[in-house]
């Protein structure tokens, strides 16, 4: 049967055109796929269609109303991959230290209050609050008895590593430690590395969200206004490892139990 999923890539500071070519370029490996692609929220009357969506991006945020029907859509039975900066929203000091809509937790010189999309934020499972310099991570699988990662073995990435928080109960498949500084953040210093998912999954009615904080990558004119020329970061893009990961996401798209409205 055919299914079709919908992508949205879109915000600040990314590569978005890698990231959909590369996540389009893996869908074509299956015959079933049909793919939508948008660069924001809009269009989401079409989620009726589909078995799945693909979210990355950054600093982009839905409407309340656009955030209630995803949430519907996967509450009855769809499924959601996230990837990366989507639980992201991000403002600026005079600095230009950023500031991030998180909150307050142990390890953090600062962070602000929760205020910002609180029906998506709860949806996706967690808030990003900020991240350490580009590093290697080393990833650890924390639980293989997952269609995602079953028979994976542990792995070194190198990404941004990301902290956030959690909202709700979610079921960790993948994990790292760090800490350290976070130039540009005014959270200044991550202080504890407790274990910190880099790949989960969070039960939402009939259907569940799979999210993962690992994608970065950062074309040459991707930073306007902040900087006229950034150097190009492919990040994980490139990586087997993180190829692989999105690939069997993708099947677990397609094999979620809400059958498309058309054929």
């Amino acid at each position: 049967m055919r299914r079709r999923i919908h992508v949205i890539t879109g915000g600040k500071y990314h590569d978005f055109d890698l990231a959909r070519f590369t996540l389009l370029q893996l869908m074509m490996q299956d015959e079933r796929i049909r793919a939508s692609c948008a660069e924001d929220f809009s269009g989401l009357e079409r989620l009726d269609e589909c078995c799945g969506v693909i979210l990355y991006t950054c600093d982009l945020m839905p409407s309340e109303e656009q955030a209630q029907a995803l949430d519907a859509f996967v509450r009855n039975g769809g499924r959601l991959l996230a990837l990366h900066a989507v639980n992201a929203h991000l403002e600026f000091t005079d600095g230009p230290e950023i500031v991030t809509s998180g909150v307050r937790i142990p390890g953090l010189v600062k962070s602000t209050p929760e205020h910002v999309a609180p029906t998506f934020m709860a949806l996706l499972g967690s808030r990003f609050v900020t991240h350490l310099a580009a590093q290697e991570i080393h990833v650890h699988v924390e639980d293989d008895d997952h269609p995602v990662t079953c028979g994976m073995k542990d792995f070194v990435i190198t990404d941004e590593p990301y902290v956030a928080v959690p909202i709700g109960e979610i079921r960790t498949l993948l994990s790292a430690r760090y800490k350290g500084p976070t130039p540009g953040y005014v959270t200044e210093f991550v202080a504890d590395d407790p274990p910190r998912p880099q790949l989960y999954v969070k039960d939402h009615g009939k259907g569940a969200v799979l999210y993962s904080p690992l994608g970065h990558a950062c074309g040459k004119y991707d930073m306007v206004p902040l900087m006229d020329e950034a150097p190009k970061v492919t990040g994980p893009w490139e990586d087997e490892a993180y190829l692989g990961i999105l690939q069997r996401s993708i099947a677990w798209l397609c094999d979620a139990p809400r059958q498309s409205a058309r054929p």
